[in-house]
Formats: structure tokens, C-alpha cells, sequence
């Protein structure tokens, strides 16, 4: 007996995005017809059984997938799970109890955050009121997605559109003053004249285009590069599915990542500017190699320290000649303060 998409969705409450999210990761693989629809069997059935059960478990799905491909070994990571939901509740339990302390002692947290008023009370530090925001964030949302990066929205690529557009209206201007001294303009060179903007701008999105990103996941990691499929990508990138034409690994298709960091000095104008570049070589099990370079200015975000963590996470063989570990293990200094410091 076979199921269609729709009728499993009814059957199982899961959602339909869902089930075809778990077939890219390789849970299932439902046969098609002849028309292309997946024909879902009673094992496909089971199989989204199991890991509807797990999840409601709260068991990361890089978990169930062990589980799925060696069934023995259920016991183990439900004892690893246990243990790691033990820990999970003792953090929050304290820091239920310092969220409870500043309710008591009435203490505006904003304003502490933002103005610094509480950094000499020992009891709560600046650091400390971070440190606390920080721990609770971990497990409202213990597996963060991370962008490594160009990652155009629909609204920001609209927006270039638009610019390209009125740039190549505003160049294109003068020859149209110059045929309009000479000629005279009517319904057809209009036409013509509107037709060869569009035209041009289309010629100038697809040479200026080029979208290029690593996005670090739950279970998985995907690269998404413009390069080789310009018309697919601009598609994508409008209709916010980049992910569903980019290469997706699992973070066990990783046989090592190298990590180390080289001090640059660019810039002009306004004087020489020094940067890090941080490098992350990949060496996949399938043959592939591919680079991160990841330049870090003084103003830079902590995703990149959060792909060491998710590497981490996942026990990643990690290959860190410059003992980089020591950053990633501390909580005080940024990215750039902690290498300026080290390298000076």
C-alpha cells in the first residue's frame, strides 16, 4: 500500500515541509511515479513514526539519525540524553534563581545593559548580567543557525534591482538627449528606448551578481555559490529557496576542518586597517575541499566563533595548530581583542 504526500500528512500530523526536510536529510527516500509524485511505503511510514516519537523526546535529529541507522544503539543516547537534559535543567534553574534575585532587588535590567549603572555591585556585574542573558539564551535556542557570508533576502535583492535600474535609466539618459536633438522621438523609439534599459539591466544583475554563503544548521551545513548557475540562483535568492538548490553535507561527511588565522593590513584613505582573516579548510569525506576565509575588523560578530562551537558540538575532528581553542573556550574578550592581544 502506498501513501501520497498529503495523505501521510494527515495520518501522521506532521507537516508536509516537514517530511520532505527529513527525506533531504536522508531519513527516508519515497519512490516516485511516473509523474513524479512520492509514493510513501509502510517502512517510509514507520520510519516517520520513529522519529516523530523521538523528537517529542526533544532528541536532536542528528541523534535520530544514529538511532536509525544502528537501532542498538538507543540505549546509549538516551543515556547521553537524559544526562544532557539533567544539565539542561540545573542551568536553568539557576538561572531562574539570579533572574529571580534582580526582579527582587528591582534592578532595571535594560538600563544596566545600556548605561553600565550596576557594573561596580559585585553581586551583579555588567559581565554577569550577560553572562546571564547569554546562559538563558543557550537553551531557548541551544542549536543557533549560523551565516558565514553574503546572504541576500528577496527585499534586499529588490532593492538592488531597483538601483541597477535607475543607474542604467540615468547612463543611458545622455544618448537619449542626443537622439532627441537629432530625431524625432516617437511611440516606437520610446519602446525601444524602455526595452534596451530592461535589457541592460538584466545584462548588468547577471554580471554583477554573485552570491556566496555557508550556513551552519542543526544536523547539517549547506554552501550556497552563485557561480556556475547565475539565472537558478537570482530565482532562488527572490523566492527565499536558496537552500533547496545548495549542497547540503551532514556534519559526518566531514573527515577534518583546519582552522588558523593570518593578521592583515589593508585599507586606504583613511589610513592603514588591521584585520584578521580566520580560514577554515574542509576536507570532506567525499573529496571535496573547499575554504572559509572570514576577514574580522574590530567591529565583527561572534557567528564565526559560533561555527568553532557547532563543529565542536558535533565532534568534528578540528585540526588547530595556533591553539585557537583558547578563544573559543573564553567568554570576556572578542574576537578581535583576543587575537590583537595574542598577536601584539
Amino acid at each position: 500500500m502506498h501513501m501520497k504526500i498529503k495523505e501521510v500528512e494527515k495520518l501522521l500530523q506532521i507537516n508536509s515541509q516537514t517530511i520532505r526536510y527529513y527525506e533531504k536529510l536522508g531519513f527516508l527516500k519515497p519512490k516516485r511515479d511516473e509523474n513524479g509524485y512520492r509514493n510513501y511505503t509502510q517502512e517510509d511510514i514507520q520510519i516517520l513514526r520513529k522519529i516523530h516519537f523521538l523528537r517529542d523526546l526533544d532528541i536532536p535529529l542528528e541523534m535520530i539519525q544514529t538511532i536509525l541507522l544502528n537501532p542498538d544503539q538507543f540505549q546509549n543516547i538516551l543515556n547521553k540524553h537524559l544526562k544532557f537534559l539533567q544539565a539542561k535543567i540545573e542551568n536553568l534553574e539557576e538561572v531562574q534563581q539570579k533572574c529571580f534575585h534582580l526582579n527582587q532587588k528591582n534592578i532595571p535590567l535594560l538600563d544596566a545593559l545600556i548605561d553600565g549603572e550596576f557594573q561596580n555591585q559585585p553581586a551583579h556585574s555588567h559581565d554577569e548580567i550577560k553572562s546571564i542573558i547569554h546562559k538563558a539564551s543557550e537553551f531557548i535556542n541551544p542549536y543557533p543557525v549560523v551565516t558565514l557570508g553574503r546572504k541576500t533576502t528577496p527585499f534586499q535583492f529588490l532593492k538592488e534591482i531597483i538601483f541597477i535600474f535607475i543607474s542604467t535609466t540615468l547612463i543611458t539618459m545622455s544618448f537619449l538627449l542626443y537622439f532627441i536633438n537629432t530625431h524625432t522621438m516617437t511611440h516606437i523609439h520610446w519602446g525601444l528606448y524602455l526595452l534596451s534599459v530592461i535589457l541592460l539591466t538584466i545584462i548588468f544583475i547577471f554580471i554583477l551578481f554573485h552570491e556566496k554563503y555557508y550556513e551552519f544548521g542543526i544536523v547539517d551545513f549547506y554552501i550556497f555559490d552563485s557561480y556556475k548557475m547565475k539565472a537558478k540562483s537570482i530565482k532562488a535568492v527572490l523566492e527565499n529557496t536558496t537552500h533547496e538548490i545548495a549542497r547540503h553535507y551532514l556534519y559526518k561527511d566531514i573527515c577534518d576542518v583546519k582552522i588558523h588565522v593570518e593578521k592583515k593590513i589593508g585599507g586606504i584613505g583613511f589610513g592603514p586597517v588591521t584585520y584578521y582573516n580566520i580560514i577554515y579548510q574542509f576536507h570532506m569525506r567525499d573529496g571535496n575541499h573547499f575554504q572559509i576565509n572570514s576577514s574580522l575588523y574590530q567591529e565583527t560578530s561572534q557567528d564565526r566563533k559560533s561555527v568553532y562551537e557547532i563543529l565542536d558540538y558535533h565532534h568534528v575532528k578540528i585540526i588547530d595548530e595556533q591553539n585557537l581553542k583558547q578563544f573559543f573556550l573564553q567568554k570576556n574578550l572578542s574576537i578581535y581583542e583576543y587575537l590583537e592581544k595574542r598577536c601584539t
